[in-house]
Order: structure tokens, then sequence, then C-alpha cells
């Protein structure tokens, strides 16, 4: 490789390659041998189970006797068998069995409380919702703790026998006490309740069979049926009353014959009178005597009608006042009587209340008598099949494998630690071990050798220095270094990107961006002010030279309050530094939606306008005069985007870009 400034690439390379192997190795080495030391360092654990099904679906509570003059009908709990199997009771027991076994305890049991220990390394839980536990110990000897389990289920099972006989021989005993109890008490609460009865006068359980509460109850019966008879005589005195008072007779002629037989000849005479006026006139019937007669005699019937109606009236109203006397006499004296004997009812009801509570204490001691006795015969009856069943479902084995820790899956996480740590120690070693800065340049390889030597070498772009370090590299036969690579352009804006660019822009950066695109550099721009520009003529002077604006850019050109005033001004009407000219041409760059807006600069949009018209085959002794002297390695890179053959004068292209043609007004 050629490096025209001495910097020997190859041999850093390698000496880098070599420090980062060194680096890498060493970090990934020594952290996987502490994380797999620390893995496989630390004591297996194994475990051993069993599992245990308590056969028996509801037996009596085995731990204590129920209480004498209740029944115990608490179902067996699984829950307190798992609290028992790891108390400290059954423990203590296990553990002076495992010190006479074939498989001794380790030795640390034997240092500290043993029983602690034992319950340290014992789990016991149910299997889910079923009567199945499984019980299981963790250690470190796979033969210890297989034999810890077997005889914890022995121990339990014989703890579990001598618990159920203890607890059935007493609960007999307490049964049987509890109904001769029970059967006294009857006994005497029913002697009680007799003599009760006797002092009391009470004949019958019935209510009704007693006298004094028979007697009231006819009474009452009696006083409803008069109170009845009462309100029946007080409404037809009432009615009476009121057919009196309207003049309407209240006495009907079938309940008086007399009136009933006059009721009749006068409406025999009416009926006559009736037929005879069909036949004669009335002047006729006026001076017939027979018919005059007839007239006289049923005006006596009518007044006969009309007095002995008025002497049933007052006959049935006479009726009706005796009866209504009658039945307020015979009401007063029924609740005279109940009143009377309101107070040896009072008596008597609290006595018989008495007498049912009584009655009722008795009928629930029996009841518990005789569940007593029943309780006791099957107590007696069952005392061979009510023994809980415990079945071992599947004994405790010697572990062959530890359940902890995961060596294999904790060494692979060892070993991705160490690869990351070494990883990471190698990028912060190198990152303070960079390579010396150094020019760019190009390699461009050549099968040609120069000056008649034979062998591989290297052509630069042609400038004349490389071609004297070639010739000189040939004759000593050592590789040229090679030459830096011409200098890198700005981004080109498309004209559509441009036109964008001017569209998101506010009036004052909008004049900036025009300046930029006629030829003004950054640094111009930003020292413009309002007497650099000459709207009428469309002058602008700028650095000694004088650029011809265009109209239409010209006519985007914000003027200015004041000749003395930045020609390109911000928001405030300052002018722009060239880092804030930058920084408002990234936000618009951003705003109109353009790619890789972070290459959109002053620089970018003075550049697109130079290459515009580079392309265009400009001279550049007329291009200098628009943009601006150019330093000559932009010039030499300028020279790569013109077309091939002469140059054409300025006034023979186009000076304005399509992006500025028919701006709007500032």
């Amino acid at each position: 490789m050629i490096d025209i400034d001495g910097y020997d690439a190859e041999n850093w390379t390698r000496r880098a390659n070599r420090r980062r192997l060194v680096v890498f190795l060493s970090v990934f080495v020594v952290v996987a041998a502490i994380g797999l030391a620390v893995d496989y360092l630390r004591p297996a654990v194994y475990e051993a189970d069993a599992r245990l099904n308590f056969a028996t679906p509801s037996i009596q509570r085995l731990e204590s006797a129920p209480a004498p003059g209740a029944v115990d009908e608490r179902p067996f709990s699984v829950r307190d068998e798992v609290q028992y199997l790891s108390s400290r009771p059954l423990l203590a027991m296990v553990w002076e069995r495992l010190k006479g076994a074939s498989v001794p305890p380790p030795d640390h049991l034997s240092l500290v409380d043993p029983v602690s220990s034992l319950q340290a390394m014992l789990t016991v839980a149910p299997a889910g919702e079923s009567r199945v536990v499984v019980l299981r110990a963790r250690g470190g000897q796979p033969q210890f703790l297989a034999a810890y389990i077997d005889g914890l289920v022995a121990a339990y099972q014989e703890s579990l026998a001598q618990r159920y006989k203890a607890a059935s021989s007493s609960e007999l005993v307490d049964v049987g006490e509890e109904a001769r109890k029970l059967d006294d008490a009857v006994v005497a609460k029913r002697k009680e309740i007799d003599a009760f009865r006797a002092r009391y006068n009470i004949v019958s359980v019935e209510r009704d069979e007693n006298q004094v509460l028979s007697e009231v109850k006819g009474t009452s019966t009696a006083l409803n049926l008069a109170n009845e008879k009462l309100v029946a005589a007080e409404g037809r005195v009432k009615a009476l009353d009121d057919a009196q008072a309207a003049g309407r007779s209240v006495t009907r002629s079938r309940d008086n014959p007399t009136l009933a037989e006059l009721e009749k000849q006068a409406a025999t005479i009416r009926a006559d009178l009736k037929e005879v006026a069909r036949t004669f006139t009335p002047e006729y019937m006026d001076i017939d005597p027979k018919i005059r007669a007839q007239r006289a005699r049923l005006a006596d019937l009518e007044q006969q009608i009309v007095a002995q109606g008025q002497t049933s009236q007052n006959a049935a109203m006479q009726e009706a006042r005796e009866n209504l006397a009658g039945a307020r006499a015979t009401v007063a004296s029924l609740r005279a009587q109940l009143a009377s004997n309101q107070q040896a009812v009072q008596a008597f009801t609290s006595r018989f209340s008495e007498y049912e509570a009584m009655q009722a204490e008795v009928k629930r001691l029996e009841v518990l008598r005789q569940k007593a006795v029943e309780r006791q015969a099957a107590l007696d009856a069952e005392s061979g099949s009510r023994r809980p069943q415990v079945q071992i479902v599947e004994g405790a084995s010697v572990p062959t494998s530890p359940a902890s820790p995961a060596y294999g899956r904790d060494a692979g996480i060892a070993l991705g630690v160490a690869l990351l740590a070494a990883l990471a120690t190698m990028g912060i070693v190198e990152l303070f071990n960079r390579p010396p800065a150094r020019p760019a340049t190009i390699v461009v390889p050549q099968t040609w050798s120069p000056m008649g030597v034979g062998g591989p070498a290297f052509a630069t772009l042609g400038a004349e220095p490389a071609r004297r370090q070639l010739e000189a590299a040939s004759e000593t036969s050592r590789p040229a270094p090679a030459l830096a690579a011409p200098t890198a352009l700005p981004r080109e804006l498309t004209s559509d990107e441009l036109a964008a660019l001017i569209e998101a822009s506010d009036p004052g950066l909008r004049t900036a961006i025009v300046l930029l695109s006629i030829g003004v550099t950054p640094q111009e721009v930003v020292a413009l002010r309002g007497e650099d520009f000459d709207r009428e003529t469309g002058a602008l002077r700028v650095d000694g030279r004088t650029i011809a604006v265009p109209p239409a850019a010209s006519a985007a050109i914000a003027t200015p309050d004041a000749p003395g005033n930045p020609l390109a001004a911000d928001r405030n009407g300052a002018a722009f530094r060239e880092a804030t000219l930058d920084t408002r041409l990234l936000y618009v760059a951003h705003d109109a939606g353009i790619e890789q807006a972070d290459e959109v600069t002053a620089a970018a949009v003075h550049h697109t306008y130079v290459a515009f018209l580079v392309r265009q085959g400009v001279r550049f002794t007329d291009l200098v005069g628009v943009v601006g002297d150019l330093r000559p390695d932009r010039l030499n890179a300028y020279a790569s985007l013109a077309p091939g053959g002469p140059r054409r004068p300025l006034a023979e292209i186009e000076t304005t870009p399509a992006a500025l043609r028919g701006l709007p007004s500032a």
C-alpha cells in the first residue's frame, strides 16, 4: 500500500489485531474460569419424595374427643394432617429411629438442633385439590433422604393408629356418660312437669280442653253473636226512621193480612171504575148512583189503608226499638262477664306458656338422649371400620441426579457472561487505542510497469508530484505512498427539493436561499446589507463583484426597512450567522419532507447553483465572476462535472435555476 505520509497501516493493523486477541482471550478465560468454578464448586442438592393418599373420605377428628353434650361431625382435614406430618413430636420420633438406622444421618445434624434441621429439609404439601399429600426432603446425601422419608411415613402410620385407638376409647366413654346424664335429665324434667300441671289445674296440653279457656272461648263466641244482632237491630231502627222521615211506608202488605185485604178491595173497585170509564162519559158517571157509591167506597178504603199502614209502621218501629234495647243489654252483659274472667285467663295463659316451654324442653332432651344412644351404638358397631386408611401411592427412592443447582445451564450463563465481558473490555481498550489520523487516499491498481520496470505499480490521478514519487519507488523497489483523494463536494439538491425548500421558508430565510441559489456564498449572505441590492437595476454588489439578479429571483428578495439592515434577516430582523443559517435550513428541510435533511446546508444550496452552471459547460473564468473565487481543489472537483468539449460563455447558458422561475414576490 502507498502512503504519502509514511503511515504504516498494515503494521498498525497487525498490532491492533494482536492486542484485541490478547485482551479478548485474557478476559474471557478469567471470567469463564471464575464462573465455572463458582458453578461446579456448589454442592449438589438431591430430592427424595413420597406420596400418601388418605383413603377415608370423611372420619371423625382424632386429636381430641368431642365435648359432652355435643356431637362432633367435623370432617377429616387433610390440611391438619399436613401440619402434623411436619410437627416436632413426629420428627423427634423419626430422629430416634434414624440414629440407629443402617444409613446414618449426616454429622452436621447432630451439631445443631436435629429436629429443626429435619424440619428445614422437609416439605409437605397437598397435591392440588386431591387427598394426596406429597412429602419431599432436600439434602446432600441421597441415601439418607430416602431413609428419612420412609421413616417419616412409618412413624406417621404408627402415630395415626395410636391416636385413633386412644380417641375411640375416650369417645365411647364420653358418649356413654353423656347418654346417662341426658336420661336422668329427662326423668327429672317429667316429674317437674307433672307437679306443675297438678298445681295449676292444667287438664290437657290442648288449650281449648281446659275449663277456664273453654269458658272464655264460649263467652267470646256469644259476645260476637250478640254484637252481630246489635248491629242488625241498629240498622233496622235507622231504616225505619229514614223511611218515616221521607214519608215512605216500610210495612209490606204481605206482612199484614188486614192491610192486604183492604188493598185488594180497593184494587177491585179501581178496576171496575176503569172499565166503566171506557163505556160511559164522565158526566154520566157523576150522576150514576151506583158509580158514585163505588167511588165513595174506594175513598173509604183508601182512608182505611192509610190508617192501617200507619198503625203497622208504628208497631214495626216499636218492635225494632225493643229488639235494639234487648241486643244492647245482651252485649253489655256478655262484656261484663268476659271482663270478670280476664284476670283468670291471663294467669292461666302465663302458666300454660310455662307448661308448653317445659314440654318443649323435655322433647329437646329426649332428642339429645336418642342421638347419644344412637351414636354410642354406631361407635360400638363401627369401631373397626372407622379407622382412617393411609395408602402409600409412591414410596421414597434414592435420587440418582441432583435436583439443583442446574450445572449445565449455569455453565452456559457463565460462558455467555464471559463472552460479553471480553467483548466489552475489548471495545473499551480499542476506544483508547484509535489509529492516528491520516488523509484519505485513493489506491488505483495498475498492471503496467512504469519506466520499463517490471512488476505491479500504482498510478495516481495524473498529478506530477505523484508521478515522480512512483518513478522513485520503481528505482528503489519501494511502494509509493497513495495520493490524497479529491475534495468531497456537498450534496446537490434537485429542482423539486430546492423549490420545496423555498416554499416552506419564511421571507427572511427565503431571501437567503434565493441569494445562495444565484451564486452568493454563505459567508457573503450573512454580510450583505440592504444598500448592496438595487432592485430597479437588479444589480447585487457582493465582495467586489456584481451579480445580475434574475427578475424572478429579484421579486423574491425581501426589502429591508433601512439601508443599514441586513438583506437576509431572521424573524427578529437580525442578520443570520452561518451556524444559525444551517440550523434554520435543517428545520425547513424536515418540514418540506426532504430525504437526508441533515445534508441540506447553505453550502449545499450554493454548490447546487455552481453545479447547475458547470454542467452547462460555463467557462470557469466567467464562473468565478458569479460565484466568487474557488479553491484549486474544489475547482478540480467541479471540473469532473463539466461536459466534454469547449467551454461556453456565461451569456450562452441559462443562469436562473428552474426552482427560481416564477417565484412569488416577498
